[in-house]
């Protein structure tokens, strides 16, 4: 009788026997002994977590993947998302990772702007008050719920939604992100939740950054038109990215678009719920 272990059958956790997805070498055991990428037969929400986690502590491994996906996300970020679900995932940064990279960055460049902003954006109510008839006074009566919520001028007003919407601007993309990616995940059964969501990861933090870029010449130009510039760009690059990721086909296309719009819808829908229990009930 042989004393030799008896061979154990493999369950392809361990990758053994296949080749890296990362750099294609052969894997002896569970991550690659030439890049050290770990094989993940199938990639799940709970990994994209734990190594956002494990690349914010690796300061080494953050700043190798920032400049290649600066650059690759630019010219298409649906194709670095297909390449990080591909398996290429040592060169890029973990897409939820870069997401909050790009939003930080953003809320940095719009904290400079604040004022400009305000300012231009009291002008705009005050003419649109004036068009419909009504008076600053009016708006701002005693008892009044905008005056009840602390705001007594177009500036209070102009001021809390820009502070408002700089606080949640993170929370409302993860939720768009998620939303978009359920959506997305039912257009394509063949795909995982996981996939779906890097690349509305990929793609809503592209179009962050576009937006930190764009948005100072709007402030100076036309701040009247900020508002929409996030629709224009995550709109567009929705399109853009999903010929790489999805296909090219019209379906293909147009569907990843379609699921943000009716995650911006979902999450106004809500929002307003919420504004207008708040509002009824402190009045």
């Amino acid at each position: 009788m042989s004393d030799a272990p008896e061979a154990q059958p493999d369950d392809g956790s361990s990758g053994r026997g296949v080749p890296c997805q990362n750099c294609g070498a052969p894997l002896v055991g569970e991550y690659c002994h030439q890049c050290g990428q770990r094989h993940v037969p199938t990639l799940r929400v709970l990994y994209l977590v734990r190594r956002f986690l494990e690349s914010a502590l690796d300061l080494e491994d953050l700043e190798r993947g920032v400049g290649q996906t600066l650059r690759r996300a630019a010219r298409n970020p649906g194709r670095v998302a297909r390449r990080y679900v591909d398996g290429e995932r040592r060169e890029f940064v973990n897409p939820l990772g870069y997401f909050l990279l790009t939003a930080t960055a953003t809320f940095l460049v719009f904290s400079v702007f604040q004022e400009a902003w305000v300012q231009s954006q009291a002008e705009a109510y005050e003419v649109m008050w004036q068009s419909l008839g009504a008076s600053s006074d009016e708006i701002f009566r005693p008892g009044s719920p905008l005056r009840s919520l602390g705001w007594s001028s177009a500036q209070d007003l102009a001021a809390g939604i820009f502070q408002f919407f700089q606080q949640v601007q993170t929370y409302v993309g993860l939720f768009t992100c998620a939303a978009a990616g359920l959506l997305l995940r039912w257009g394509f059964p063949k795909r995982t939740v996981a996939e779906t969501l890097v690349f509305e990861l990929y793609v809503t933090a592209q179009a962050t950054l576009f937006l930190g870029m764009l948005g100072p010449l709007l402030f100076w130009g036309a701040p009247a038109f900020i508002g929409v510039l996030p629709i224009f760009l995550q709109v567009g690059l929705h399109v853009h990215g999903a010929g790489a990721f999805f296909g090219t086909r019209w379906r293909a296309r147009l569907l990843p678009p379609c699921a943000y719009l009716a995650s911006v819808v979902l999450f106004v829908i809500g929002s307003g719920l919420v504004t207008v229990g708040v509002v009824t009930y402190i009045a």
